[in-house]
């Protein structure tokens, strides 16, 4: 999986979800969408006009727009001042009568909207319903097709918060025993170094030496 996909994922999912509230278009679809036609907000339509959707002018754009080369041919496509904007006038393309045929689908059905998209000319390449598919499959965008996915979502977040929660306890911990420990090492160190230099300054006893005793000549009354 890609880091740039799930941030990207991760910005735009509640976009998609209240589009779907909104218009009934299943936001695996949007978001699958969203990241194919604009490379996961790296294009240049989206760098440089919020255009997330490759939707080109046509005659009833009445706003800004972004020349680009895309089929040999420069090209008109819509430019908006925020992304949002652009998922915005997404929704709404799609309300349009060529794509009537899509909602009669459920708005879980993931596969049929996808193939329903190439079918009503989203897109002119025939592999694009596969890789709609492959994305909402492999990054489980569909979770984002109904609202019971958000209790889990939710769920999820806090476990996360929770878990993130103890490893900074035991890391704090952690680095309480060790400075306790250290602390411990120096105060002995202190005592052991204490104790030496008072023992180096404490006076010797003083030492007796054994008065020698001085022979005494024999006494005259020993011979008799």
């Amino acid at each position: 999986m890609s880091a740039r996909y799930l941030q990207y994922i991760e910005q735009f999912k509640d976009v998609a979800i209240a589009q779907r509230h909104q218009f009934g278009i299943p936001a695996s679809i949007t978001l699958a969408q969203g990241l194919l036609e604009s490379n996961a907000g790296r294009s240049y339509l989206a760098t440089r006009g919020n255009n997330h959707f490759g939707i080109k002018c046509h005659n009833s754009w009445k706003g800004p727009a972004v020349t680009y080369d895309d089929t040999l041919s420069h090209d008109c496509y819509r430019q908006y001042g925020a992304p949002e904007d652009s998922y915005l006038d997404h929704s709404l393309f799609l309300k349009g009568r060529r794509y009537a045929p899509l909602y009669e689908l459920d708005s879980t059905d993931y596969r049929g909207w996808a193939e329903g998209l190439r079918t009503c000319g989203y897109a002119e390449d025939p592999a694009y319903p596969a890789k709609l598919i492959n994305l909402i499959e492999q990054y489980e965008l569909h979770r984002y097709d109904t609202d019971q996915t958000t209790p889990v979502l939710l769920a999820n977040k806090e476990k996360k918060k929770d878990k993130d929660k103890d490893k900074k306890k035991e890391k704090e911990k952690k680095a309480k025993e060790k400075a306790k420990k250290e602390k411990e090492k120096k105060e002995k160190a202190e005592k052991e170094l204490k104790e030496q230099k008072e023992k180096q300054k404490r006076p010797e006893p003083p030492t007796f030496s054994t008065p020698r005793k001085t022979p005494q000549p024999p006494s005259s009354y020993d011979n008799d």
